[in-house]
């Protein structure tokens, strides 16, 4: 468990991880509809890549990808400031005990990705894996 409360992935219980992937797909089909009634977020093609969700379900992050990646501070304003009606919509749509708290947060893997990309297409890297 984090410092948030909130439990890795591969320590979720079966029941978070079932919370946690109707969370997500509440949320895109809020965002596909454009009921967040916010112009940034119906506007722009964003990726819910996961929901970590605390081991109470009271509490959820969702990780975002935006499609334009350099300006991730104004989509991470847009669903700060849509986030009442975000999860005004999520408990219309789901069946939950308590609809959770929300934060929305960049999913930084994307970054390690491109490192990781850039790094097995440099000329070192492709010289070490041809075979002589």
């Amino acid at each position: 468990m984090n410092e948030n409360g909130f439990i890795r992935s591969n320590e979720a219980s079966q029941r978070q991880m079932r919370v946690q992937e109707i969370l997500r797909a509440a949320l895109n089909e809020i965002l596909f509809r454009g009921e967040s009634k916010n112009y940034i977020l119906d506007e722009n093609i964003i990726t819910i890549t996961h929901v970590d969700v605390s081991p109470d379900l009271r509490k959820a992050k969702f990780l975002f990808i935006p499609s334009d990646a350099k300006q991730i501070d104004k989509f991470t304003d847009a669903f700060n400031s849509a986030k009442k009606v975000i999860r005004k919509k999520i408990a219309e749509k789901v069946q939950l005990k308590y609809v959770p708290e929300i934060s929305f947060h960049f999913d930084e893997s994307i970054n390690e990705i491109e490192k990781l990309d850039k790094i097995f297409s440099s000329e070192k890297v492709k010289n070490d894996t041809r075979i002589k």
